[in-house]
């Protein structure tokens, strides 16, 4: 099950709430003092349990250990993005929500049981190393990550500025190792340009600065009598709901922006007082967009005002709620869910582009490690029948036997390349190939694409 994003430099926190426990002023009806008493005999159940455990089990083991596992376990039972925090991961949790932080610069999801890099800071340590995304994440400092969780991962990432933190990826099955400085990451949001005569904006997520960036790329674009607005948000986790709200004044007409509906109905409704749209927009989306950037992008293809490009977005449409407790320790609970303008729900639904287009980006992940030919096995050779297929030269089943339908596939690379067509994959082959999958990364399809539809 995909697991919520989860940045270095900011998490999500959209509404918060004071915990309080409710003083009834008026007399219970029958219903809620059977149902208070339902919830004392329940809390006398698990009470007698624990005090059993705690006198009977074989190892030493405190109260405080066995509510800790109590509320953990409560929550992982609720949905995936509800988490009981302890003293020391919610001083984690909140400590880098905000600001500036010192770490390494790379934004990590939980996919499917893995760590996967989604992005990377520009100008960050991890920008500057080569770390791509799509990298799954196997070890720190040489320590294996496998079944950790994702917030442990990431505090044993960022520390100190100016120490070092190697990482382990696991790339298209090769491995590779970085050691990286650590830095002060200050995060610009935005980032804007001209191309070919269409304005285009990079929201890599919704912090506090992320409005007042908008407004400069605006004034940018309008200084420069650029009315075609292309926002690329793939990649871009989600962020404050306030601030995607504003963003939304820049380019969603009149009206619900979104309405997030609330367990008691006390439902909230969040507009834009926007009367004449001046942009004609395109918005890029991923998988690995999600949140607030599926709310900008679900509002405008809502409202007709712009078209969606690229893949399906995440489909996270659920708001959680952060609540401190007195201990230290704390939580996150889902309180609500996001509803779009045309009355359309996101969570595990996505949006789906106006116009799909695939990416063709690929990080080059083969190392040569000796010559492969007819009858060669193993991972090496199923790693080239990845690459070969990448590079759409029919390898076939990627099975790690070099058949002859992978030698017919180097054959076609080698004549490309302007290589003798041995069928044989050796050294020269293999630069030939990964200058080929470094032009292949290079390109990029969707905003191509994008580019094009405006201009047309």
């Amino acid at each position: 099950m995909k697991k919520f994003l989860s940045l270095f430099l900011t998490f999500i926190l959209v509404i918060s709430v004071v915990f309080a426990i409710p003083v009834p002023a008026f007399s219970e009806t029958s219903t809620q003092i059977q149902e208070d008493q339902q919830l004392y005999d329940n809390l006398a159940d698990i009470g007698s349990i624990m005090k059993y455990i705690k006198d009977n089990y074989v190892e030493d083991v405190t109260y405080e250990q066995l509510k800790e596992a109590a509320l953990k376990g409560i929550f992982s039972s609720l949905d995936e993005y509800s988490t009981y925090f302890t003293k020391e991961e919610f001083k984690d949790f909140t400590k880098n929500t905000y600001g500036t932080f010192s770490g390494t610069g790379m934004v990590l999801a939980e996919k499917d049981g893995k760590i996967v890099v989604i992005s990377v800071l520009e100008g960050s340590p991890a920008e500057k190393a080569g770390i791509k995304s799509g990298y799954i994440l196997k070890a720190v400092n040489d320590k294996s990550i496998e079944g950790m969780n994702i917030n442990d991962v990431v505090n044993m990432i960022i520390g100190e500025e100016g120490t070092k933190v190697k990482v382990t990826f696991d790339v298209g099955g090769a491995t590779r190792e970085f050691e990286l400085t650590r830095q002060i990451i200050r995060v610009n949001p935005v980032s804007y340009k001209i191309i070919q005569g269409v304005g285009y904006i990079r929201i890599q997520e919704f912090n506090e600065n992320t409005t007042s960036s908008i407004t400069k790329a605006l004034l940018y674009m309008d200084k420069n009598n650029v009315n075609r607005i292309i926002l690329d948000l793939r990649d871009n986790p989600g962020g404050l709901l306030t601030e995607v709200v504003t963003v939304a004044n820049f380019f969603v007409p009149k009206g619900v922006v979104v309405t997030v509906e609330k367990k008691d109905g006390e439902d909230e409704v969040y507009y834009s007082y926007l009367n004449n749209p001046k942009y004609r927009l395109a918005v890029l989306i991923n998988g690995n967009t999600a949140s607030a950037a599926e709310i900008l992008a679900g509002a405008i293809q809502d409202t007709k005002v712009g078209i969606l490009v690229g893949e399906k977005s995440f489909g996270k449409g659920t708001v959680q709620s952060v609540v401190p407790l007195p201990d230290g320790s704390g939580f996150k609970l889902t309180i609500a869910r996001y509803k779009l303008p045309s009355g359309r729900y996101i969570d595990k639904q996505g949006l789906k582009p106006d116009i799909y287009v695939a990416s063709t980006q690929y990080t080059p992940s083969i190392k040569f490690n000796g010559t492969l030919k007819v009858g060669s096995k193993g991972n090496d050779v199923k790693i080239l029948q990845k690459h070969l297929n990448i590079l759409k030269f029919n390898a076939g089943p990627e099975d790690g036997i070099f058949g002859p339908k992978t030698a017919n596939a180097v054959k076609k690379l080698q004549k490309k390349a302007g290589l003798t067509p041995t069928g044989v994959f050796d050294k020269n082959t293999y630069d030939a190939m990964v200058k080929m999958l470094e032009e292949l990364n290079n390109k990029d399809n969707q905003l191509d694409k994008a580019i094009k539809v405006l201009n047309s």
